[in-house]
């Protein structure tokens, strides 16, 4: 018995303490209206309020959180939830839904819809309906699964979901063009962000459009970009995109990600949610982002 003793207490002196998390739990969020959150996205306009919807399967809702999960509106939503994905805003008080998931690549249309973000201290008197739709297909044989949404400067940008090692690809789709069910748009591929080798669960881009976070349920990644836009000439992601911070977090189940001024605030299907703080992915920074 005293040798095991020693023994253990020999294994606990050369391991040391175990790692940190380097998320910081905020709350969790609530287990019968949002089991599978899916998306997230801060408000830009009603402070600490984030949108976070589900996974398909569950009812078409929207829900306005406070950053500890706890519940301040739920919206019904005229469109259906086929495979909601993820969720994105722009500067002009716009959310956009991503029904942008395909298992197995078995669905040859899906859509993002924009909305008027409901003011959350009103009452939710009516569903909520989309002002606009965008349906996309796909080109050939390039069709893809994506849980990672975006809006960039008039345009989506989709981080396809990929199982085979390989990072992962990058997709933009114009919003100032019309795309409907019946003449839907073609995604342009515009190359692979550097490094993102596992299957993406969510993204998010800063208010002013200089940090792109990228997450799995095991690590985040965080890219500054170096080109002014992705209109006119091409470029390939990973000149327009560098790898700035790469934070990793087993055990946490994350599936989706937003920024919250300079820290990330995620969320996922274990219901919890958490912040990864400035401080900690810029210290995980190759280069010293500033």
């Amino acid at each position: 018995m005293l040798a095991t003793i020693a023994g253990l207490l020999l294994v606990l002196l050369l391991e040391g303490d175990p790692p940190k998390s380097p998320l910081e739990r905020l709350g969790l969020l609530d287990a019968h209206e949002l089991p599978e959150a899916s998306g997230i996205v801060k408000s830009r306009r009603f402070p600490d309020i984030f949108w976070i919807h589900n996974d398909s399967g569950n009812a078409p809702r929207l829900y306005a959180v406070r950053s500890d999960g706890t519940i301040v509106r739920r919206y019904k939503i005229e469109i259906p939830n086929v495979d909601w994905e993820d969720i994105a805003m722009d500067d002009e008080g716009h959310l956009y839904i991503g029904d942008i998931g395909n298992n197995a690549g078995r669905l040859p249309i899906r859509a993002i819809y924009q909305l008027a973000e409901p003011d959350p201290a009103k009452p939710a008197e009516s569903p909520v309906k989309a002002l606009k739709a965008w349906f996309y297909r796909f080109d050939h044989d390039d069709r893809f699964d994506a849980e990672s949404l975006c809006i960039d400067r008039g345009q989506a940008l989709l981080v396809a979901k990929t199982f085979d090692s390989r990072n992962a690809e990058l997709y933009s789709l114009p919003l100032d063009k019309p795309a409907s069910f019946f003449k839907p748009a073609i995604p342009r591929k515009i190359g692979r962000l550097d490094r993102f080798n596992v299957p993406a669960t969510g993204a998010d881009l800063s208010a002013d459009g200089e940090w792109l976070a990228v997450c799995s349920s095991t690590k985040t990644l965080v890219y500054q970009r170096t080109s002014p836009n992705l209109q006119g000439r091409p470029e390939p992601s990973n000149q327009i995109w560098k790898l700035e911070a790469e934070v990793e977090y087993p055990g946490w189940a994350v599936e989706a990600i937003c920024w919250d001024a300079r820290d990330l605030v995620l969320a996922g299907e274990d219901r919890r949610i958490c912040r990864l703080t400035e401080s900690t992915w810029r210290s995980r920074s190759g280069s010293g982002a500033k």
